[in-house]
């Protein structure tokens, strides 16, 4: 082997790293390299050391909370069942526990995303992804206005939203990011029971429980951005229309608006 053939090998295999670890991993099966850390605006993650398919993360800004009172707790897993040249498949799931006791209101949320993300990369610079996530919803609280009256209640909730993707990596560090993203309605599930004491001998008790699908909640947007990684630095920048799903909670605004896309983090 002449040293020009050993150069260009190098110089290969340097090029096939970077553009991996460039890669988008927000809403793709693609993950950080093994053993590097994340953390940014939305995002603290670790790809475990000693796999090459797992990550473990959670959401940081709904621990803002805190500073009103409210406990809540996130986390997410990520396993990548498949990572070819061409193609990548992953499968996650997640769950997020608000409570409101600190507030006075004896009410708990539970939410539990479960999501299977696919890309297929078409050449070195593009590739097209699809994505679906289904998420289930739960809450209970109990009201007493007096010591004569209580009321509890219970609330479940499950959406489905489903996304295409294209990614174009149109120069070093720079990858343009378009989405398309479907939301169906909501499916409700609530039950609730009442007791009323008239008096020393006489209690009266009302239960109830219903069902519905709230269509309003039904929508679709689109999103473009602008991806930049550098190093350790990692920026994406961009903006969408439609019906906005809300991190985390995985519910949409039920009427189109305007949004802005933004996120920035480290990968170390």
């Amino acid at each position: 082997m002449t040293p020009r053939s050993l150069l260009v090998i190098v110089l290969c295999l340097v090029s096939a790293t970077a553009a991996a670890d460039e890669r988008i991993t927000d809403d793709t099966p693609y993950k950080n390299p093994t053993g590097s850390v994340r953390l940014g605006l939305w995002r603290a993650e670790y790809a475990v050391h000693g796999t090459e398919r797992l990550t473990i993360g959670t959401y940081t800004l709904p621990y803002l909370a805190f500073v009103g009172g409210v406990t809540t707790g996130n986390g997410y897993v990520e396993y990548q069942l498949v990572h070819r040249d061409h193609f990548a498949l992953e499968a996650g799931i997640g769950m997020t526990y608000v409570d409101f006791t600190n507030l006075g209101v004896d009410a708990q949320l539970v939410v539990v995303p479960i999501r299977l993300l696919s890309a297929f990369r078409v050449n070195d610079s593009f590739a097209i992804g699809l994505g679906a996530m289904s998420t289930g919803v739960s809450g209970a609280g109990a009201y007493n206005s007096k010591s004569d009256s209580q009321f509890r209640g219970a609330v479940a909730a499950s959406t489905l939203q489903g996304w295409v993707s294209a990614m174009w990596r149109w120069s070093r560090g720079w990858t343009l990011y378009a989405e398309v993203r479907g939301i169906s309605g909501v499916g409700v599930n609530a039950e609730g029971d009442a007791t009323h004491m008239i008096d020393a001998r006489t209690r009266v008790e009302v239960m109830a429980r219903a069902d519905a699908n709230v269509d309003e909640l039904r929508g679709a947007s689109g999103t473009l951005a602008l991806h930049y990684a550098r190093k350790s630095f990692r920026l994406r920048a961009g903006a969408g229309y439609g019906n906005y799903s809300l991190p985390v909670l995985n519910l949409v605004v039920p009427v189109a608006i305007p949004y802005p896309e933004l996120d920035l983090y480290f990968v170390f």
